[in-house]
């Protein structure tokens, strides 16, 4: 079972883990979320993504689907124990890969770039039951 937050108390939309391995796109997503009341914590790989999981409530993930040294399977499989959703994101991934993603479990699969409102939509929506 997930611990109490203390990072998202004041927060409206919830606690969110961030998988970027490009630094520009990480800070972007970063400032874009946290101006829409989302508290986003970042990380460079599966560790720190098990800590993060394992000391705070986390609404959802959002990861690069080609993470060097953090294979998409095991990123599901560690956010499944926990039942916190993962958006995959990704540039080089085919379709099926897309596909495979989603029927193991990702909530969804954003091909880059992707329309922040799209993001955003699935976030609220996530939000809105973290808020219930």
């Amino acid at each position: 079972m997930r611990g109490t937050s203390k990072t998202n108390e004041g927060s409206a939309a919830g606690s969110l883990v961030l998988i970027e391995p490009d630094g520009n796109v990480l800070d972007a997503l970063k400032k874009l979320l946290q101006g829409f009341g989302w508290v986003v914590e970042s990380s460079p790989g599966l560790d720190r993504l098990r800590q993060l999981l394992a000391k705070q409530e986390v609404t959802a993930v959002i990861s690069e689907a080609s993470v060097p040294g953090c294979a998409a399977a095991e990123i599901l499989s560690s956010c499944s124990t926990q039942h916190v959703p993962v958006i995959f994101t990704g540039h080089d991934v085919s379709p099926q890969a897309a596909v495979d993603l989603m029927q193991k479990g990702a909530l969804d699969f954003l091909e880059k770039p992707f329309a922040h409102k799209r993001l955003l939509d699935l976030l609220n929506r996530l939000g809105n039951r973290h808020n219930e």
